[in-house]
């Protein structure tokens, strides 16, 4: 019987998987969706790939590096070329952050998501997909879960809470266990707030003119429509040649606007901005799609320290619902030094 549930599996409860399993435990993961890496996303189009949520990732949190590098399989890791530079709220583009930019930033020629599925892969974790956890309830030391059509999960000593803040307090509010502890963990995730964010992909059946050497653009103020655009023909392994790909994040403050248009709408408004920033070309696609996130950024961490009024009950969080902000490594770190707790919690004699 599995002792060990993570609710979420997206890259903070897949890192905690990893780290277990290298410990000896076998933990079950439970993930609400059909795919991996949580935010970390990629689709496919025919012979496209395209990272659609979290554009790229950098290795400078050196666990998380040696992790990367060393333990999982490096085949189809690429490097992406060109800078990231930013624009003003007038739509001006200027050269990004030199130090910054020195930094590599990688993904995987199947994607961004390819991550998640290689720390599966490395660690041999069971995952439930399409397995949305609703409550849970807390007898005689064990963690009994129910999914949302109320069947019975399993009973576990520890439980991993994943997921983005917001869906965490709904399983903690639903579920039963001590007062002050419930009441504790509710407080602690009250302040995990995200902002929404639309993505939009832009094809190109024929080569684009590239004329300035940037991979990508960041709204430098976060005052235009436009927060993030990106070339998806820079990847290896993204785009057949003589072929281009957009992807395109709108501001949240655009997108909480518009969150109940029509995406036809919604397209015209997306090509007329990125018409103005990049030029007439661009508003002809040959293809588009979408992608709605409703907790795609932090914009404010849940209370870490709150948080830890769980620990003497067996339940542990992890994510970057507690660090605040929406970066790969730190998702991934959260998620270690979550199993590391974990792990002195079942052996507290070798604490320290």
């Amino acid at each position: 019987m599995k002792e060990i549930a993570i609710i979420g599996g997206g890259l903070a409860g897949l890192s905690a998987a990893w780290s277990l399993t290298r410990q000896g435990r076998d933990p079950v993961v439970f993930e609400k969706s059909r795919g991996l890496s949580g935010r970390a996303a990629s689709r496919s189009r025919g012979d496209v790939r395209f990272d659609h949520g979290a554009n790229f990732f950098k290795l400078d949190d050196p666990v998380v590096d040696e992790l990367v590098r060393t333990k999982l399989s490096t085949k189809d890791l690429v490097e992406i070329p060109g800078d990231v530079w930013t624009f003003d709220g007038s739509g001006s583009i200027s050269e990004g952050d030199q130090e910054q930019n020195a930094e590599p930033k990688w993904t995987y020629r199947q994607g961004i998501s390819q991550l998640g599925k290689l720390l599966v892969a490395a660690s041999g974790v069971e995952v439930k997909r399409q397995t949305r956890v609703a409550r849970m309830e807390l007898a005689d030391g064990k963690w009994t879960l129910w999914d949302t059509d109320g069947g019975e999960l399993g009973n576990f000593k520890q439980v991993l809470l994943a997921a983005p803040g917001p869906q965490c307090r709904e399983i903690i509010e639903a579920s039963a266990m001590d007062a002050s502890v419930k009441a504790g963990l509710l407080e602690g995730l009250g302040h995990s707030q995200f902002h929404r964010q639309y993505s939009f992909i832009l094809g190109y059946e024929r080569a684009l003119d590239r004329s300035r050497p940037f991979h990508a653009l960041v709204s430098s103020q976060r005052d235009h429509p436009v927060a993030w655009l990106s070339f998806e023909e820079d990847k290896p392994g993204h785009l057949p040649e003589g072929q281009g790909a957009l992807v395109v994040q709108m501001s949240s403050d655009w997108t909480d606007l518009r969150l109940e248009v029509d995406r036809e709408a919604l397209l015209e408004e997306v090509l007329h901005e990125v018409g103005l920033l990049l030029g007439d070309e661009f508003r002809r696609p040959d293809w588009w799609d979408s992608q709605r996130w409703m907790l795609a950024l932090p914009a404010a961490p849940a209370d870490a320290v709150a948080l830890r009024v769980g620990q003497g009950s067996n339940l542990f969080f992890a994510g970057d619902s507690l660090v605040g902000r929406g970066r790969v490594p730190l998702a991934m770190a959260s998620g270690l030094e979550a199993a590391e707790c974990m792990l002195r919690q079942q052996n507290p004699m070798s604490a320290g």
